[in-house]
């Protein structure tokens, strides 16, 4: 009989620490799920308040970006006007400098006759022809009155 006793007050006691660490796994166990619940709430009210900011920074990150892409496009459109300025420019250069090259004999012929004139003969003459078309300006000045 004695083994059933020691048989019986093993299995109570085991029993007794059966109930006892279920209890403990109980008591974890709501513990830890309020944890999973306060980690889940505090993620959905994260996601609440940064989804709409979030999405704020993007609508403004394409603003930005469309204007730079605007921009972009004017900057390609003003350079290719330089160019074609810059190519209008240099064949206008080429131009002159074969218009000067066509016509530096006529140019120095012209420098070389103008270089040739008596200017202070020409006053000269120009005084002389003064002195006799005065006369003749008095005289029908004199028919005009």
């Amino acid at each position: 009989m004695e083994q059933k006793e020691v048989q019986v007050t093993d299995n109570t006691e085991l029993l007794e620490q059966l109930v006892k660490n279920s209890k403990k796994q109980l008591f974890y166990g709501r513990l830890s799920s309020l944890a999973v619940i306060a980690v889940a709430v505090a993620v959905v009210v994260s996601l609440v308040k940064l989804v709409p900011e979030v999405l704020a920074t993007i609508t403004s990150v394409n603003d930005v970006v469309t204007q730079a892409s605007e921009t972009i496009t004017l900057a390609d459109e003003t350079l290719e006007s330089v160019k074609t300025m810059s190519t209008s420019i240099s064949d206008m250069g080429d131009d002159l400098d074969t218009l000067i090259t066509d016509n530096s004999e006529t140019i120095t012929t012209i420098m070389t006759d103008l270089e040739e004139i008596d200017f202070e003969g020409l006053n000269t003459a120009i005084e002389d022809l003064g002195d006799v078309v005065e006369p003749l300006a008095n005289f029908f000045n004199k028919f005009s009155k």
